[in-house]
C-alpha cells in the first residue's frame, strides 16, 4: 500500500513538473541586431556594442529588480561611433511591427529606458548597470551614462485649472531662473551659468548653466553645476522630437567642456539608430 501511494505521488510531481514549462529567456548579447520602440516617432535598430556588467544594488532584493532579458541598453561606444545604417520602415512595416510590439509588450518591459554609454578621449572602459539617477554612479571619469524616457516635465498654473508643457529651454528661463541671478551670467565653452541669488541657492556657490543645441529641434540642456561636487553632473534635456522626448546624461564635472559635444553626439546617434518614417517637423520652441 505505502509503495502504492509513493508512486502515485511521484506521477504526481512528474504531471506537475510537466505542466510547468519555463519560458525561455534570452539576454541581448553583443552584435545583436534589436529593433526597440520607445515611441511611434522612435524606434530604434541598432547592432547592439558593449555589454555591461551587473553590479546588485542590494543582493537582498536584486533578484526582484534585476531583469536583464528586458533591459533596453544598446551598448557602450566612442562619443564618435558610427553605427551600422539600417533602412528605415515603411508606414505599413511600422503599423505591422507596432501591432506585433503591442500584443507582446510585457509590464515590466515598459518601464525600461532605452540606455546607452559614450566614452570620451579615445578611453576603454567596463560599462556596469551601476545606476546613474540623480548623478549618480559612472564607471569612469571619461564615460557619459545616456537615458532616454517619455518622461515630460509639467508644471502646474497658478490657478491648477492646467498644466504647462516646457521644452528645456522655457523650463529654465520661466521657472529656473527665478532663482537665479541674470546679471551673473557667465558664458563658457558655449554653455551659459548663472550664481543664485542670495538665499535661494546652496552654500557651495553652485551654478545652474544652460547650453543651446546644435540639433535643430532640441532646444537645449541644463545642469547644476557645484564646485564642492568633485564628481558628476547630472544633465537634462527635454523637447517634442521623436514625440516628445528626455534624455538624461551623467558624466564626471571635468568634462564639462565637451558639453555641446556630447549633447551633439546623443541627438546624432538617436537619428542614425531611428528607423521610423514619421518625420519629426516640429522646431525647437525656443525663447
Amino acid at each position: 500500500m505505502k509503495n502504492k501511494s509513493f508512486l502515485y505521488f511521484l506521477i504526481f510531481l512528474l504531471l506537475l513538473t510537466g505542466g510547468c514549462k519555463r519560458e525561455e529567456v534570452y539576454i541581448p548579447q553583443e552584435g545583436d541586431v534589436v529593433t526597440w520602440k520607445k515611441s511611434s516617432e522612435l524606434v530604434i535598430k541598432a547592432r547592439l556594442g558593449q555589454r555591461r556588467e551587473h553590479v546588485p544594488a542590494n543582493p537582498r532584493t536584486d533578484y526582484r529588480f534585476y531583469e536583464p532579458q528586458y533591459e533596453r541598453f544598446i551598448g557602450q561606444f566612442p562619443i564618435d561611433y558610427e553605427p551600422e545604417p539600417f533602412p528605415k520602415f515603411t508606414e505599413e512595416e511600422l503599423a505591422a511591427f507596432e501591432a506585433e510590439h503591442a500584443s507582446k509588450i510585457h509590464a515590466r518591459k515598459s518601464y525600461h529606458p532605452l540606455e546607452f554609454s559614450l566614452m570620451l578621449n579615445g578611453v576603454e572602459a567596463v560599462a556596469t548597470d551601476k545606476s546613474s539617477r540623480g548623478g549618480g554612479g559612472i564607471d569612469d571619469p571619461n564615460q557619459v551614462k545616456v537615458i532616454v524616457s517619455s518622461f515630460w516635465k509639467t508644471i502646474k498654473t497658478k490657478s491648477g485649472a492646467r498644466l504647462k508643457s516646457y521644452n528645456t529651454e522655457q523650463f529654465f528661463e520661466i521657472e529656473l531662473m527665478k532663482q537665479l541671478d541674470a546679471s551673473s551670467k557667465e558664458t563658457k565653452y558655449g554653455v551659459d551659468c548663472y550664481r543664485f541669488k542670495e538665499g535661494e541657492g546652496d552654500d557651495y556657490g553652485g551654478k545652474r548653466c544652460f547650453g543651446r543645441s546644435e540639433h535643430p529641434l532640441v532646444a537645449g540642456f541644463h545642469f547644476y553645476f557645484s564646485p564642492a561636487l568633485k564628481n558628476n553632473i547630472l544633465v537634462y534635456s527635454q523637447d517634442y522630437i521623436f514625440g516628445r522626448t528626455e534624455v538624461q546624461w551623467v558624466t564626471n564635472q571635468k568634462n564639462i567642456n565637451r558639453a555641446k559635444d556630447i549633447d551633439a553626439a546623443i541627438w546624432r546617434l538617436l537619428e542614425a539608430w531611428n528607423i521610423s518614417p514619421i518625420q519629426n517637423n516640429h522646431k525647437a520652441n525656443t525663447m
